[in-house]
């Protein structure tokens, strides 16, 4: 994703804020309920679970202290009194702690984290914020300290609305005891966390959050990188249940979804690879039984990626690629821009695929230095890139290719995530399904046509030539013609362009006016962050914040669909395509880094 040398400034921002790593970390271990599930099944939803529902009072338990766990009942002491979460709980609002700890962890400019986060702007916090959250603050050292900033809560509040002064004066605690001395569950998961010898402990001992399902949340890195360590900015931490609020809505669409799930993984832990044994890309294999699909209009991509143990620093430090193929059958290549499953007329044939019964021969100790992809598993149906060291899931519409599985049958997907390499080799915890439906859009696709694609594809003044147009013929029958496309900007030799900068990508049709696809968030130092709303895991341990080409770390590459119906004509169509660094032309002899990008063309009836 970035230069080397990017990389190498960041790794030492990163391990400057977060590293000390306690030496004999225990060794990493498979959830006890993880499993593999094979065939398909119409469900409400099979990943979600207890989270799908919306609780009332709270759970019986068992409770925990550790991610993923059930919260348990507390009580606490606060300035205003004592506070019970089972006085307060009915599955609305989310709890977030933050416990000062000035001294703990403090930086190469000599920035305090805890200080820092406490002296930032509580009432920006609280604009930023979702309304149905209820912070509380705790302390750990320097008493006075801590009584000093509950004594300004009051003037910060003061800042604010009267509405708002009103919500939130009953939803900011400040507890008078000692974390680490608290009697219950809060004193619990603070003393397991100052307990816990995982990679970024010195930030979660002092963090964590429980949902309004109940469940117990990392809360992650509060602040943006610097090169001697980290500026706290306590306005991060309202980005948490931005982000629950995102997942609760996913979740309660998907359980309102009279879906067909096809699963391909389930928590499955990938620890094979291909490539050259001292890179070892994480790569999986599985198979579906696809049924008849012509009772539906809609095709999701669900992909969760999980750390081990559900902790952050337990997943892969860096933002990379992660995608999901279609396995084939090799055969003859076919005529430039048509498409392996689709006829001169546009029509779809049947797909044929490797049978995946060898597929765990990938997970073999087999003594060769390179494994290559399996043959056949190269076209992309979808794209994500991973977090920095935190866990994610997204659920993507790929609805346009649903021509693909249009023959019932079994189908091998690959499953790819980019070697992870610092500090350490990390596997992923992967459950991955396909989701059909029906939402009724009064026509479906029909067929994919291949246009241009490319790995790493060089960014450059000869980029456009390497894409020549394309001509195509509809068939009878259309309704609706589509560019449908991934495109992803990474690295760079100039000022990290590919990554950073807006590179546009217009389509032209018949030599008309141009459709065109640009990323002017890539200009924005908080490009990404503002896109927690839309699924963007925060506060990632990296410059996850900053905008970027067509994509954010943590992300799903969502498609670009452009109709081109309008402009279609009778007989022979023609398809450009060409692409800028804003609205100039490449400079030749210059280096803009590497397109990732796969463009096909949908017929609709």
């Amino acid at each position: 994703m970035q230069s080397v040398m990017v990389k190498r400034m960041q790794r030492t921002m990163v391990l400057a804020a977060i590293a000390a790593l306690s030496a004999g970390c225990p060794s990493p271990s498979v959830p006890s309920d993880a499993s593999v599930t094979d065939g398909s099944v119409d469900v409400v939803d099979d990943m979600c679970g207890e989270r799908c529902a919306t609780p009332s009072r709270l759970a019986p338990g068992p409770y925990g202290t550790r991610p993923h766990d059930l919260a348990g009942d507390f009580t606490v002491e606060t300035t205003e009194g004592p506070w019970r979460l089972s006085d307060h709980f009915d599955g609305t609002d989310h709890y977030v702690f933050l416990v000062y700890t000035p001294g703990t962890i403090r930086f190469g400019d000599g920035t305090d984290y805890s200080q820092g986060l406490f002296d930032g702007p509580l009432d920006e916090l609280l604009r930023r914020s979702p309304r149905n959250v209820h912070y509380f603050f705790l302390w750990n050292r320097n008493e006075q300290g801590f009584q000093d900033f509950a004594a300004t809560l009051p003037g910060q509040l003061a800042l604010l609305s009267a509405e708002d002064q009103a919500h939130w004066r009953t939803r900011l605690h400040a507890v008078t005891r000692q974390a680490s001395m608290i009697q219950g569950w809060v004193g619990d998961v603070v003393r397991a966390r100052l307990a816990s010898r995982d990679m970024v402990r010195r930030y979660e001992a002092y963090q964590w959050a429980v949902d309004r399902t109940q469940h117990v949340r990392e809360v992650g890195q509060l602040g943006t990188l610097t090169r001697s360590g980290l500026a706290p900015d306590l306005t991060f931490l309202a980005n948490e249940p931005r982000y629950y609020e995102f997942e609760f809505a996913r979740e309660q669409r998907l359980s309102t979804q009279n879906a067909t799930v096809l699963p391909v993984f389930t928590n499955q832990r990938v620890d094979d690879w291909e490539g050259p044994r001292n890179w070892r890309d994480a790569v999986a294999y599985g198979t579906v039984d696809v049924p008849d699909v012509s009772r539906f209009d809609t095709l999701e991509v669900d992909l969760s990626m999980q750390c081990i143990n559900g902790r952050d620093g337990d997943c892969g430090a860096w933002d990379y690629i992660s995608d999901l193929r279609l396995c084939e059958e090799p055969t003859s290549a076919p005529d430039a821009g048509a498409d392996a499953n689709t006829g001169t007329d546009g029509s779809s044939d049947a797909l044929e695929v490797t049978d995946a019964s060898d597929a765990s021969d990938v997970a073999t100790d087999a003594p060769e230095t390179f494994r290559p992809r399996r043959a056949g598993c190269d076209r992309e149906i979808a794209r994500w890139i991973t977090t920095y060291w935190r866990e994610g899931r997204w659920v993507t519409d790929i609805s346009q290719l649903l021509p693909l599985f249009a023959t019932p049958g079994r189908r091998t997907l690959r499953w790819y995530s980019k070697h992870q390499f610092d500090p350490r080799e990390v596997p992923y915890i992967v459950s991955l399904s396909l989701r059909l439906s029906n939402r009724n859009r009064g026509m479906r696709p029909v067929a994919v046509q291949n246009l241009w694609s490319g790995e790493s594809d060089r960014f450059d003044s000869a980029y456009d030539s390497r894409h020549p147009a394309r001509q195509f013929t509809v068939p009878a029958g259309t309704r609706r013609v589509e560019v449908y496309s991934l495109i992803t900007g990474h690295g760079a030799d100039t000022s990290q362009c590919a990554e950073f900068c807006n590179h546009t990508h217009h389509f032209a049709l018949n030599g008309g006016p141009a459709q065109s696809v640009a990323f002017p968030e890539a200009q924005s130092p908080m490009g990404c962050a503002d896109r927690v709303g839309e699924g963007v895991v925060p506060n990632q341990h990296g410059t996850w914040y900053f905008g970027r080409g067509g994509w954010c770390p943590g992300e799903d590459v969502r498609p670009h669909v452009l109709d081109l119906t309008p402009g279609l004509r009778p007989g022979s169509n023609e398809l450009t395509y060409r692409a800028l660094v804003g609205t100039q032309a490449m400079v030749a002899g210059r280096n803009y880094g590497n397109i990732d990008h796969a463009t096909y063309l949908i017929y609709w009836r």
